[in-house]
């Protein structure tokens, strides 16, 4: 088989992570317009209280003590490079009472909150809530498919205009925001790869499109179902047959029939018809399921590669220089699977 098994591998196009361009429009784009509006200065005092806080408990046992017990919560110090690490931390401040509020800023010894500072952080907890939960659902391993991309993106959009109109403060960052989010994922949302990721998962199929769009996409799935079904069968035919079937052209699969092309149609016709969000269902619907495979085998974040390596533990140091390519995979991927085979022991 030589070289001909390897010509049906490919690798798939570069990708830009999902997760780490929508943190850099939260943590850049996001607050750049948040420190240039009208709320600038009452949200750079009402966030040096917050680091005020943070610091006391990341550099005190004492200050983590008593807020432990006044907040009856443990609290973690945000990472600074996430902006969602500190929003939720920032969550978790605003969600304790007043009186509780009052009473953590005089045991650590920093300035109180004004009454202003809580109501701007609540409204900004509650406008920015979207952001949060969007990082979150790139952020994780079980759906960690290139085609929730565009979905989680367009549904961000959505929820954020929604918001727009109820906000006092917030409505000139919210879009300042939806408008780096079409600028830095421009690619993403004309990638033909991306739409079919997503027409081909469940979950979406082509609900998220424009109608006037739907019927392209719908098109160009008919395609690629029939190509890989084309492709398995080359690879699975001998020589002798195909050259058969090339002079003959009777019959399914043949280049003279168009009934191939028919099936493949109908079979998308029936899978786009559906309303099964479970991604089991596609084993009803082979071709589909190859193409679902083909193009959701990019991965949209390289969170799940970070985490991967963070289990790596000491192998991921100049310890581990000397290994070679081979042995290293199989070494980390041992090591990361452990924990499942003791658990089946």
């Amino acid at each position: 088989m030589g070289g001909d098994f390897f010509l049906s591998y490919f690798l798939p196009p570069h990708q830009r992570c999902a997760s780490q361009t929508l943190n850099l429009i939260a943590s850049k784009d996001l607050a750049d317009a948040v420190s240039k509006g009208q709320a600038g200065k009452l949200h750079s005092s009402a966030t040096e209280k917050c680091a005020a806080i943070w610091h006391k408990v990341q550099t005190s046992t004492e200050a983590a003590d008593a807020l432990e017990s006044i907040a009856k919560m443990k609290f973690t110090v945000p990472c600074l490079n996430q902006w969602s690490s500190e929003y939720y931390a920032i969550n978790k401040l605003m969600s304790l009472t007043d009186s509780q509020l009052n009473e953590l800023t005089e045991v650590l010894g920093v300035p109180r909150f004004t009454p202003d500072e809580t109501a701007y952080l609540t409204e900004y907890n509650d406008v920015f809530k979207p952001v949060a939960f969007a990082l979150d659902l790139l952020h994780g391993e079980e759906k960690c498919f290139l085609g929730i991309v565009i979905p989680t993106l367009l549904t961000l959009k959505r929820k954020l205009e929604e918001k727009a109109a109820n906000t006092r403060l917030f409505s000139k960052v919210i879009d300042s925001t939806v408008k780096a989010i079409d600028s830095r994922f421009k690619q993403v949302f004309d990638s033909s790869d991306a739409r079919l990721a997503t027409a081909t998962m469940p979950q979406f199929r082509l609900w998220w499109l424009p109608e006037d769009e739907r019927e392209s996409l719908r098109a160009q799935l008919i395609t690629e179902v029939l190509q890989v079904d084309q492709g398995t069968e080359e690879t699975e035919t001998n020589g002798g047959s195909v050259h058969e079937e090339e002079f003959f052209s009777y019959g399914p699969g043949s280049s003279g029939n168009k009934g191939g092309k028919r099936e493949a149609a109908e079979e998308v016709w029936l899978y786009l018809q559906g309303t099964n969000k479970d991604l089991k269902c596609l084993n009803e619907f082979p071709g589909v399921k190859k193409v679902f495979i083909k193009f959701n085998t990019t991965l949209p974040s390289s969170v799940p590669v970070q985490q991967l390596f963070t289990n790596g533990s000491n192998i991921v140091t100049p310890k581990g220089h000397h290994l070679s390519d081979e042995h290293f995979e199989r070494v980390l991927l041992l090591r990361y699977n452990s924990k499942i085979t003791t658990a089946l022991e």
